[in-house]
């Protein structure tokens, strides 16, 4: 194709303050490029941020990763803005009327439904038959009755649930010696009605053990025997195909705790489990011991030889995953995926109020490290308290104050703490939204959705019809502006 020359005095147009030549290849793709953004932004990015501003309480504009000014809600209380991960509001005691009718202590708790238990227990240093019941409606509690009494007293017991049932596991008789019974609660409609014997008796007696109910069985761990004796041993049941309870304990010889221990606490968080502190041979201990599960709840075996991978220990292998200081007694769970280590004593037998809690590593269970902030500790130091999760809310029930009183106390905090309602950064702002819930939300958040959609498409439209009339936009302009904005010359528009 011939190429002709400009004509006499003209001068090439340049763009973006005279840098690039605006006919050439450079311009063209800028050009196209933010185009290419720009229909990308209105068209998806504009209706995604609609709807979610109709649903959620606050929306996110732009990027907005490091915010160095934020706002948080005042139920937060006095936690930093943003909360930690895991971080729970600050503890708030019972009213009066909500309080249990006496002091309890290593006592056990079951949850189904809108209803808690409080099951067995010491008060005023013998063990206790009784179990207390009540109901939970949005993290509030109702007035505690009494419940289906335990066939025999029992404190220290394990109390886990499994299959939606609660069994008791072991723990100390009025006479205060440890026993090897296993009692199986009765539910129908969500409400415990009764108590029978498992007839799967332990092995040994056990009291002041620590377990973990996994998706087919129970586990314990260590405890005290009869004398007084620390037990190192793991004890599995599971139930057998085609039946709905446990079955006989097996000791698992391959895996026993690297070291006795009772008094220490268990918790399961999926591929892992965990047991904390306790007193070992050589007195109280911050210790973490864990122990690899697979998708069945049976230990994760070796491959090569055929024998379970054992029991991780924190002092070996990471440092970081020991509790920063020795607890024994003290009140531990988990909740989406974190992990609570709450009051207790120490190696000098004082009861503590710190709340340290920890993320395991999702994929391996490895713990980093543990955090503690103070707004988090409890309101008076307290052990062998009980803890319930209704909800986002947990609850710590009884225990043992500083002085050896047994408590009546009943603590609430909420394990979610709000977001922050605004948040402003380099590149990137959070505001509040409008966070209209259910169906009627949602149905909302579509329609506000599809309307900035369909406002996109055509805003689109008219900039590309604007862009192909130039001559027709600019008079137009010119027209709406009363003369304000005056049209270029006819020769100086170009195609």
């Amino acid at each position: 194709m011939a190429e002709y020359a400009l004509p006499p005095g003209a001068v090439r147009r340049r763009a973006v303050f005279g840098l690039l030549d605006a006919d050439g290849w450079t311009w063209a793709t800028l050009k196209a490029t933010f185009w290419f953004v720009f229909i990308i932004f209105v068209l998806g990015y504009v209706p995604d941020r609609a709807y979610y501003f109709t649903v959620s309480p606050t929306i996110d504009l732009g990027f907005n990763a490091i915010s160095p000014i934020n706002l948080c809600p005042t139920g937060n209380d006095t936690l930093p803005c943003p909360a930690p991960a895991g971080a729970v509001v600050p503890w708030q005691p019972n009213p009066t009327e909500l309080a249990l009718p006496s002091g309890r202590t290593a006592a056990g708790t079951f949850a189904s439904g809108n209803n808690l238990y409080v099951i067995g227990g010491a008060s005023q240093g013998a063990a206790t038959t009784s179990v207390l019941s009540t109901t939970v409606d949005n993290g509030n509690l109702a007035a505690w009755a009494d419940g289906p009494a335990l066939p025999d007293a029992r404190a220290g017991a394990v109390v886990l649930t499994l299959a939606g049932a609660p069994y008791v596991v072991g723990g100390t008789d009025a006479s205060g010696n440890p026993t090897t019974t296993v009692y199986r609660g009765t539910v129908t409609d969500g409400a415990l009605t009764g108590w029978e014997d498992a007839a799967v008796p332990l092995p040994i007696p056990l009291t002041d053990a620590s377990g973990v109910a996994t998706a087919t069985g129970l586990y314990v761990f260590g405890g005290r025997t009869t004398g007084d004796a620390l037990s190192a041993a793991t004890y599995n049941s599971v139930i057998p195909d085609l039946r709905t309870k446990i079955g006989p304990w097996e000791e698992l010889t391959e895996i026993p705790l690297p070291e006795a221990r009772a008094g220490a606490t268990a918790v399961s968080g999926g591929i892992s489990v965990y047991v904390l502190g306790g007193q070992g041979p050589n007195g109280v201990t911050n210790s973490v011991f864990y122990l690899g599960l697979d998708s069945k709840g049976a230990p994760v075996v070796d491959t090569n030889s055929g024998r379970p991978f054992g029991w991780g220990v924190s002092v070996n292998q990471s440092a970081s995953a020991a509790l920063p200081e020795p607890r024994q007694h003290q009140t531990t769970f988990t909740n989406s995926g974190a992990l609570y280590v709450i009051g207790g004593t120490d190696a000098n037998g004082t009861t503590v109020a710190t709340n340290y809690w920890t993320v395991p590593n999702a994929t391996n269970g490895l713990i980093s490290s543990w955090m503690h902030l103070d707004a988090t500790d409890l309101p008076q130091p307290q052990s062998l308290s009980a803890p319930a999760i209704s909800g986002s809310t947990v609850f710590l029930l009884g225990g043992t104050d500083v002085n050896g009183q047994d408590l009546s106390t009943v603590l609430r905090a909420n394990l979610a703490p709000a977001p922050p309602f605004f948040r402003l950064g380099a590149f990137g702002v959070t505001v509040p939204a409008l966070s209209i819930k259910g169906e009627i939300g949602q149905q909302l958040g579509y329609i506000v959705a599809a309307g900035a959609g369909t406002g996109a498409l055509i805003t689109l439209i008219l900039i590309g019809w604007a862009f192909s009339h130039r001559r027709s936009t600019f008079h137009f302009f010119q027209w709406i502006s009363r003369g304000h904005f005056k049209a270029p010359p006819d020769d100086e528009y170009t195609y």
